[in-house]
């Protein structure tokens, strides 16, 4: 029987690289992940006993006459030597199916440092990338994904991109640590479009370290400080566990209420 062999690499980790290997799919389920890809930038599938829902950087689709035995003791590699990558074919066909709508939630983050910059850069960038996991890892539990604009690789207006995804979300987790200009610029459009805004910030800054977070404006009284990534978990679970009303239910076709935000 024919099978299809998936490989997504997935926005999380620091170098946004983590890969995660789906074997042994029919061609109707290989449909259903190329659907869910091409649609929302996702993928759903089993890690160990959970089902979970990522953002997705890119899927690659190999097709071989059997299945791949992960025990025999055969990389994959070396089990598809030779295949093309079909994803394109799945995805032509995926398009005429009705996509599946999930519940998209938009990180606010300072795109800060440098992966392959100085120690300094490097360690800000592996912050603010681990704080996107933690964040990703506390919406799971919402059925909720998330989604982080550095994390995509289309090309394009880069602002066009933010402002289509605050619009796709159904609200907005915003890091104002180190107050970002264009972070700011986010938290106000997303305001405007009355989408609903937990936001947080660590209590010292993460460009300067031992400096005290300082927040502009009036939003100061709404924010959920945090020490550590355990702690920002349990703000982000709270917020929405809080909230659940408002923020899970599916939207009116039209906005007619004011913004709100959430601390």
């Amino acid at each position: 029987m024919v099978q299809y062999h998936l490989i997504a690499t997935l926005a999380a980790g620091q170098q946004g690289g983590q890969q995660k290997s789906i074997f042994n799919r029919t061609h109707e389920q290989a449909l259903d992940i190329a659907s869910e890809f091409m649609t929302e930038g996702t993928v759903t599938t089993r890690w160990g006993n959970v089902t979970r829902t990522r953002q997705a950087l890119e899927v690659r689709a190999f097709q071989t006459p059997g299945k791949y035995n992960k025990k025999s003791g055969v990389s994959f590699s070396a089990f598809a030597k030779g295949r093309r990558n079909v994803y394109a074919r799945l995805e032509r066909e995926a398009k005429e199916r009705i996509p599946q709508n999930r519940i998209r939630v938009f990180v606010v983050m300072p795109i800060q440092g440098d992966l392959y910059g100085t120690q300094s850069q490097q360690q800000i960038k592996k912050e603010y990338d681990e704080r996107f996991q933690v964040i990703e890892e506390a919406l799971q539990g919402f059925d909720c994904v998330a989604i982080r604009i550095d994390k995509q690789q289309h090309l394009g207006d880069l602002v066009a991109r933010i402002k289509s995804e605050i619009h796709r979300a159904r609200f907005i987790i915003a890091d104002l640590t180190d107050e970002r200009p264009s972070c700011y610029f986010e938290v106000g459009y997303a305001a405007a479009l009355s989408r609903p805004i937990i936001h947080v910030a660590s209590r010292e800054s993460v460009m300067d370290p031992g400096e005290q977070t300082k927040i502009h404006f009036d939003i100061h009284s709404n924010i959920r400080f945090f020490t550590n990534h355990e702690q920002l978990a349990d703000e982000v679970s709270a917020a929405i566990e809080g909230n659940k009303d408002e923020l899970l239910r599916e939207p009116p076709s039209q906005v007619v209420h004011t913004s709100f935000t959430m601390g």
